[in-house]
């Protein structure tokens, strides 16, 4: 799959960011080991007939982040070795995924750098991601990275690019980008997948007049390998647009856009492109807020969009909500989604990131999905509140699921060393239609954990928590409550 050109980019990729990591202004660093484990009281996570077990846990973890004159570089990355994924235990009548696929190490990384190899017209990037996310979202496991469901896949996902840009007269803008991308999964259940992906603009240069104009156009192309029931097959995306944006003043712009798209990729609807259009509004008065709401059309229907951004000294909120043509290889590396922590209780670590939950398969989805958050930081306090549904439908079959989530995280600095945590999650799942899940496609869960961490020295801390979950599903094999303590000492270096 294009291996000399994908060694090439990033050999040139790598000398590039290595020389702007040594002339970096800020360069931050920070590495450490956790050793530790957990107690369950129903390792199988069953619906009965519960076994307990002692897992063993360990987990290096790193985080670099750099910024130079003519490059960046941002490394956050972890991998959790666990003494259950290489034992014996035998789950029968507890396994309700019915894979093969039990992970000893559960690794965690996300990757993002660029360098300008050509002042003022050359640049090139190289990304990384590993995530984990469930096989099927409908049945339990994935949640805490390691358990005997077997229900963990691990999707590595990389993309190098180039990136032209040059002004043309000082009138104008033109931007050429070309992106390569390749992901794999662990779980045989996912075909590997590469991308081919091209996008032009050529528009007035933003902010020199109160009238902006432009031109634009995507390519994408997407190979998919064979997996055990279903042939390789391929989806293209193309369209070409005509832009304009209209500054009222120093804070009010009205923006639209229209154009011509052009796709091939199985659908029970024959109508999967043609003409389609937007048109919004931006509200920014000043550095704190930023509103931006739409209306438009596509093959699929209406596509209404909204972001609202608000900035205080010490909380955030957010608000977003979009309708879009979505991919399950994109949403299982998290695009368009956030970054979950799955050890809350743990200061320094590096999060787990977690891909966002989709159908097993590989068919393009309609994805209407709305996100909220509010965030708020005092000196010895924090509150985090997170909100999102995700209404998907697969094109290819109108199968329909549903992915909502509520989350509540209260922490609070008892003391210089010494900081408790609460952690209160609700989700709820449902599907509709053939092949949607392997099993059951309804469940409700909930999820409480208590946290306490203090730091041992200047480079060492201890945490111990406790959870409960507890899910309800319409199948029956899918039903379990779970009661877990956890222990680990984090060494940073």
């Amino acid at each position: 799959m294009k291996t000399h050109t994908l060694l090439a980019l990033v050999g040139l990729l790598g000398g590039g960011v290595l020389a702007s990591a040594v002339a970096a202004a800020e360069w931050q660093k920070d590495a450490g080991i956790s050793v530790g484990g957990y107690y369950t009281d129903n390792v199988c996570l069953a619906p009965r007939g519960k076994e307990d077990k002692w897992v063993g846990n360990v987990r290096p973890d790193v985080s670099i982040d750099g910024q130079g004159a003519r490059g960046s570089l941002s490394l956050n990355a972890a991998a959790d070795y666990n003494s259950l994924g290489d034992s014996d235990l035998d789950c029968e009548g507890g396994r309700g995924s019915g894979f093969s696929n039990r992970e000893s190490v559960v690794p965690s990384l996300r990757l993002r750098s660029d360098y300008e190899l050509v002042q003022d017209w050359l640049v090139v990037s190289a990304d990384a991601n590993a995530r984990r996310n469930a096989i099927d979202p409908f049945a339990p496991g994935a949640e805490a990275g390691f358990e005997d469901r077997n229900n963990t896949n691990i999707t590595y996902d990389y993309t190098v690019g180039a990136l032209l840009q040059r002004r043309l007269a000082q009138l104008a803008q033109l931007s050429l980008r070309y992106d390569y991308n390749e992901q794999f999964n662990r779980s045989g259940q996912f075909g590997d997948s590469s991308e081919d992906r091209a996008e032009f603009d050529l528009g007035t240069i933003p902010g020199a007049g109160r009238l902006s104009l432009g031109a634009g156009g995507r390519y994408s192309r997407v190979e998919y390998d064979a997996t055990d029931d279903r042939r390789a097959f391929a989806n293209e995306l193309s369209s070409a647009e005509l832009r304009a944006a209209l500054q009222l003043s120093s804070s009010w712009q009205i923006n639209a856009l229209g154009g011509e798209e052009w796709n091939e990729f199985t659908s029970a609807n024959p109508d999967i492109d043609g003409g389609y259009w937007d048109a919004g509004l931006r509200w920014t008065p000043n550095t704190r807020v930023e509103v931006a709401v739409g209306y438009g059309e596509r093959f699929f229907g209406d596509t209404p969009r909204a972001d609202i951004r608000y900035r205080h000294k010490r909380s955030e909120v957010s608000a977003s909500y979009a309708r879009t043509l979505s991919f399950p290889r994109d949403l299982r590396v998290g695009e368009n989604g956030f970054l979950e922590p799955d050890d809350l209780f743990t200061p320094g670590e590096v999060p787990d990131f977690i891909g966002l939950p989709t159908f097993i398969g590989n068919s393009p989805l309609l994805n209407e999905r709305l996100d909220l958050r509010y965030s708020f930081q005092a000196r010895r306090t924090g509150i985090s509140l997170s909100a999102s549904e995700s209404r998907q439908r697969r094109v290819e079959d109108d199968a329909d699921a549903t992915f909502r989530n509520l989350g509540l995280t209260l922490s609070r600095s008892l003391s210089s060393v010494l900081t408790a945590s609460l952690r209160l999650d609700w989700s709820e799942r449902e599907g509709e239609g053939e092949s949607v899940s392997l099993f059951g496609t309804a469940s409700e869960t909930w999820r409480a954990g208590l946290g306490v961490s203090r730091r041992l020295g200047q480079d060492t801390s201890m945490s111990l928590s406790y959870d409960y979950v507890t899910q309800d599903s319409d199948f029956e094999g899918n039903n379990y409550d779970e009661n877990r303590v956890t222990f680990s000492v984090r060494h940073g270096f």
